[in-house]
């Protein structure tokens, strides 16, 4: 097949599979909620450089995210498909730079399948479909790791070293302008023990300046810009954000245990986990004679390591470390599956997923029609279930195909196309039940347009505020009993009024409300209904998303 071919192929296969469904799932609670409102009120209010959530400072994320979000609604519009094409973009990206590296190393189709590897990781694909800082930082570390890796081998000249060395820096700077110091630290912690691996010590004296100025040129102009609107926010960033919830001095957020990440990273190689003694035996030949190997290597586990070490974890943490995972799996399986012919183990995946596919999709079927033991799809999903297993018979389809294919790369490949409905299917594949607790937006959406445009007071508790600012594009939302993430925020003294202590501060207010002739909307859990009726006089007007259901959400109109 000429070579024009296969660059139809992809763009097709990046297309339909990785940009236009990112679209079709709801918006989650509370990220993608979050990280749509900042950059919607970065729009309205035209300040760039601090963030703001419901109208009071957010300290929590440098704005870089903020920014690209931004510039995706003003191409496309305020929606979900422009929130999440920015991070799918630095999913891809990040394949790309996968792509390179192992290009300059390995065959051209070995170094696709590395990129294929790292592009069809269900874990991957997920959160590249989501709204959250971590994609774009995985893609900027990535970039910033490759540009220094390269820039450090022998045959390399000064010249182009220097240049390497720079734009290292430049990405340093673009992912600490995405999540803060901790762009520093993951390239640290892995170059440092390469450099010592690789004997070249000295340049741990010598490179880094370069890197150092490209990082600070970069961040400079938005760190000075800060500094002046807001003097305290790098105290707040640097203390609270960053070294408390490191080293839990305070309680941490998400504070778990140190071998929290190891079943996350199972979890996120799942489709490849019976290959893995395989791979870490054959990865033991080759890892001494090859200095990407020996990067890898370090760019892999050393992350990890560093990231466990952390009082506070999240699962997300870690997706920098499947990249340079996905460049050891391809050179592994290159070596022992198409060198060597050895493919138990792939027969053995092939035979696993084959039965677990249709093995999942009744187990969902039997959860859907008893609801045991806690329902995840409800009997008025079936369109769902017959989707997911349409799903799940192309999957079959292409594994069978993989299974008589007669060479091995064919098979590989085959088995990376059999995961393409999958990653499909899970922007379409959305059960009820997990859209009412998740994703309230559908709900307060539909439900912004039946009230008022003029003289709204909104009220609502602090689980869901994300979610009624972003539906009703309101940044004057008035929380009641709970602070949450924008804790800080309130604490100046001209946010004050949005924050309502107790149940007196809310009859208060509505009876303001109803002098000054105004609509009152509270926005609560169905819970919580009954507090608020005892406390409240009846309202003109209820509507929930989840009748009988606590863990629904009511809109109430006074």
């Amino acid at each position: 097949m000429k070579k024009w071919y296969w660059y139809v192929i992809l763009a097709v296969i990046t297309l339909t599979v990785y940009i236009l469904p990112i679209g079709g799932r709801p918006m989650l609670n509370p990220d993608e909620s979050r990280y749509a409102e900042v950059p919607r009120e970065m729009i309205e209010t035209g300040n760039y450089v601090s963030p703001r959530l419901n109208g009071v400072r957010y300290f929590e994320k440098t704005p870089l995210s903020y920014w690209c979000f931004a510039a995706s609604f003003k191409l496309f519009g305020m929606n979900r498909f422009a929130l999440r094409l920015p991070c799918m973009l630095a999913m891809l990206g990040t394949a790309w730079i996968v792509f390179l590296l192992m290009s300059h190393y390995y065959e051209r189709r070995t170094a696709l399948l590395g990129a294929g590897i790292f592009a069809t990781l269900p874990f991957v694909y997920v959160l590249g479909t989501v709204a959250i800082t971590d994609m774009f930082l995985t893609f900027f570390v990535t970039a910033a790791m490759a540009t220094y890796f390269f820039a450090v081998q022998n045959q390399v000249s000064v010249p182009r070293r220097c240049g390497l060395l720079f734009l290292c820096g430049i990405f340093c700077g673009l992912a600490f302008l995405t999540k803060g110091f901790i762009a520093f630290a993951v390239p640290v912690v892995t170059i440092v023990p390469y450099l010592l691996w690789e004997r070249k010590w000295k340049l741990l004296f010598t490179t880094p300046w370069l890197p150092l100025l490209g990082a600070v040129l970069t961040v400079l102009p938005w760190g000075l810009a800060i500094h002046q609107q807001e003097p305290d926010f790098w105290h707040y960033f640097f203390f609270v954000e960053h070294i408390n919830r490191f080293f839990g001095q305070e309680k941490a957020q998400h504070s778990n245990h140190f071998f929290y990440f190891f079943p996350v990273f199972i979890g996120g190689i799942a489709a490849w986990v019976l290959m893995v003694p395989n791979i870490c035996r054959t990865l033991y030949r080759q890892v001494k004679n090859s200095s990407l190997l020996k990067f890898c290597c370090c760019a892999v586990v050393l992350p990890f390591l560093f990231f466990s070490c952390s009082s506070g974890k999240l699962a997300t943490y870690i997706l920098p470390c499947f990249a340079p995972a996905s460049i050891l799996f391809a050179a592994a399986l290159e070596k022992f599956f198409v060198e060597e012919k050895r493919e138990r183990a792939f027969h053995l995946t092939l035979l696993v997923l084959a039965i677990g596919l249709p093995g999942a999709v009744v187990v969902m079927t039997v959860n859907a029609l008893t609801g045991f033991p806690q329902p995840l799809f409800l009997a008025e999903d079936w369109r769902q279930l017959l989707l997911l297993a349409a799903v799940a018979l192309m999957c079959l389809v292409v594994l069978y195909l993989a299974w008589g294919a007669k060479t091995s790369y064919t098979k590989l490949f085959l088995f990376l196309v059999s995961m393409l409905p999958l990653l499909i299917g899970t922007n379409c594949i959305f059960p009820s039940i997990v859209r009412e607790k998740k994703a309230p937006i559908c709900f307060l959406e539909e439900a912004a347009k039946r009230l008022p445009k003029e003289n709204l007071v909104i009220v609502t508790s602090s689980r869901p505020f994300q979610d009624v600012c972003w539906s009703f594009r309101s940044s004057k939302v008035k929380l009641f009993a709970g602070r949450n993430e924008i804790a800080y925020g309130l604490s100046y003294p001209e946010a004050q009024d949005q924050f309502i202590q107790n149940m007196d501060e809310l009859k208060a207010l509505y009876q303001k409300v109803k002098q000054e002739n105004k609509t009152l909307v509270l926005v609560s859990k169905i819970k919580e209904l009954p507090h608020l009726k005892a406390n409240l006089p009846e309202p003109r007007k209820v509507e929930t998303s989840w009748p009988g259901h606590k863990d629904g959400f009511a809109v109430l109109q006074y």
